[in-house]
């Protein structure tokens, strides 16, 4: 655990250390000037006496009174650890994860397994690290469906990013448009600083009632930046065959709204997209740096209760002075 600093939630309680210094002050000028005494005719009739280790230790007391008040009232301020600083979002951000599904989907082109397979895998891990931000969950193929509202809940959004395969539960083809169009309107209403909608495709728009630049001039109108992302096969040989990418389209759309077209052939770099995407918006919107505090002023009440105990005991015992 990496300690940020200490601090008081009460302060002002601290002043009363002023008031111990006063007393102590008091207490040492009236032991000096108060001496206790007996009459005698001649000192001759008293046998010589020396100091006892009671009186040597007396002294004790006023010390162990000093620093249990001193204690008491640390921990009358609250004290409290800072532990190591985070950062949160200043301003919300909403973000809408539009995944193409369609049949092509299942090209082995971003590794070993399908490309439905390895989005999937990034999108959890992308999920798992979010704080603070909204997400939504568009699918699309033939046709567009929201498969996730706006949410924090982001172990409910993995949970149903997972059953996807390739070609269903949506009619077949790859509607980009209608696709983009299905994710602005889940931001329509979306009062956060940023709205942002990250697509994924690895085909040309073949299917859809919705022209792509339609939806991107509606996304537009309404603020809200789009970036896009081509799946694109990696060169090598046995590697699975997909429709080409319509990259001119995809760089389009993201120029249009102020956003960025991202070119990836395997999932690391895929991985890496997300994470640059999440880093700009935060950028876009600012971070504020916050310290989580844990009071602490138990370590001080205890000790300083244990050793008012310990005096009190001491004068009415040990130390006790006779009449």
């Amino acid at each position: 655990m990496i300690v940020a600093g200490w601090r008081f939630r009460d302060p002002e309680s601290l002043a009363l250390l002023g008031l111990v210094l006063a007393i102590l002050v008091v207490v040492i000028l009236r032991e000096r000037s108060a001496r206790g005494g007996v009459l005698f005719s001649s000192l001759a009739l008293l046998p010589p006496l020396r100091r006892s280790w009671r009186m040597r230790l007396r002294w004790l007391l006023v010390p162990l009174r000093v620093i249990a008040a001193v204690l008491l009232i640390v921990a009358l301020a609250r004290p409290q650890i800072g532990h190591a600083a985070f950062e949160t979002v200043a301003q919300g951000i909403d973000i809408v994860l539009a995944i193409d599904t369609s049949s092509s989907m299942s090209g082995n082109d971003l590794g070993s397994r399908n490309k439905l397979e390895v989005t999937k895998t990034v999108i959890r891990e992308f999920l798992g690290g979010l704080k603070d931000h909204r997400v939504g969950i568009v699918i699309f193929s033939g046709e567009a469906l929201v498969l996730s509202p706006l949410t924090l809940d982001y172990e409910a959004a993995r949970r149903l990013v997972a059953p996807l395969e390739p070609g269903k539960p949506l009619r077949d083809g790859t509607a980009i448009g209608t696709g983009l169009a299905t994710s602005v309107n889940v931001l329509r209403d979306s009062q956060a600083a940023s709205r942002v909608i990250v697509l994924l495709t690895d085909g040309e728009n073949n299917s859809g009632q919705i022209q792509p630049l339609d939806a991107a001039n509606m996304a537009r109108l309404l603020g809200i930046r789009v970036y896009t992302i081509g799946a694109v096969a990696a060169a090598r040989p046995g590697s699975g065959v997909g429709l080409p990418v319509d990259e001119e389209l995809m760089k389009r759309i993201a120029e249009m709204n102020e956003g960025q077209y991202y070119r990836v052939s395997d999932e690391t770099a895929l991985a890496e997209v997300y994470r640059e995407i999440e880093s700009l918006e935060k950028t876009r919107v600012g971070v504020r740096r916050s310290t989580e505090y844990s009071d602490t002023y138990l370590l001080f009440l205890v000790p300083g209760a244990v050793l008012l105990i310990l005096e009190m005991l001491l004068a009415a015992t040990f130390f006790r002075r006779s009449p």
